[in-house]
């Protein structure tokens, strides 16, 4: 009977509602790099890479569990690349290390005819040297390209064929950063994520390394009965490091719809936000104008 009622009075209070300071403390920053990878067998090339700042929410694998360890709900990366494309970017990519290699031919000739070293010299030999170093990591990039995507030698000119078995991917390398209880701003590296290529945003959890959580932070939490029916919000907006506010963290409130639409701000729905009812209850994260469960 003890342990029927010790259980129980878990359940329960795993069962309560997050408080504000709960709430606060639930949010991260997520920062990192997002880069578009063309694979065929063994070989891998980038394509493209764009960084990423956004929120994440630090959330528990069980309701009933504390069992976050290092687990952070954030949004997915996305690219409207199509394989179909990556040709034609291979023959972009081509042309530019053409006028690359002919600018680094001038750029040398300048400076061996001019005779005088002066500041314009000078300028002018900093930018070369920054110059060859870019032709360089771009013919190292065409190279590993060729190997997937290699020249067709049935067309006219030099155009580039996409092998049958290669396929796109997304590589993303994160991030995340919390504030600490003095409020000092603290960061963890994450395990690597690699998803197929999709032009849709979703959901997407991450691991921190050695699924490391941070003292101090609140991990939310799914109950299996929902809060999805509750009109009244509120989502957490980390603000920098110079502001004041608790956590360094702003509550705003708002109205929310079945039909995953919310009327938050957007200066304070930023993506990857976390969403919660009125009274504490987790509901989701903010992408743009929806919240996604």
């Amino acid at each position: 009977m003890l342990l029927c009622l010790i259980g129980m009075g878990w359940l329960i209070v795993r069962a309560m509602p997050a408080s504000e300071t709960e709430l606060r403390r639930s949010t991260c920053y997520v920062d990192g790099q997002v880069c578009v990878c063309l694979v065929s067998g063994k070989d891998t090339a980038v394509l493209t890479c764009d960084s990423v700042h956004q929120q994440g929410v630090w959330i528990n694998r069980h309701w009933w569990l504390a069992s976050c360890d290092g687990r952070v709900l954030t949004l997915s990366p996305s690219s409207e690349l199509r394989a179909a494309e990556v040709p034609a970017l291979c023959d972009s990519l081509s042309s530019l290390l053409n006028r690359k290699e002919t600018e680094r031919k001038e750029l040398i000739y300048y400076l061996r005819s001019h005779g005088v070293i002066d500041e314009g010299y000078t300028q002018i030999a900093t930018y070369a040297n920054r110059q060859s170093k870019m032709t360089d990591s771009l013919k190292i990039r065409l190279k590993e390209l060729q190997r997937i995507c290699p020249i067709d030698s049935n067309s006219t000119g030099k155009h580039f064929k996409l092998s049958k078995k290669s396929r796109l991917i997304l590589k993303a390398d994160y991030c995340v950063k919390w504030y600490n209880t003095t409020n000092k701003l603290k960061h963890v590296t994450c395990d690597p994520i690699v998803t197929p290529l999709t032009a849709k945003v979703s959901p997407l959890i991450i691991h921190t390394h050695r699924s490391f959580k941070p003292w101090g932070v609140y991990a939310v939490r799914n109950v299996p009965w929902g809060a999805a029916e509750h009109r009244k919000i509120v989502t957490v907006r980390l603000v920098p490091t110079e502001q004041s506010a608790p956590f360094h963290s702003i509550i705003v409130s708002g109205k929310y719809w079945q039909g995953h639409n919310h009327d938050l701000p957007r200066l304070f729905a930023i993506d990857g936000a976390p969403v919660f009812t009125k009274h504490g209850r987790f509901i989701g994260i903010i992408h743009g104008k929806e919240v996604l469960q």
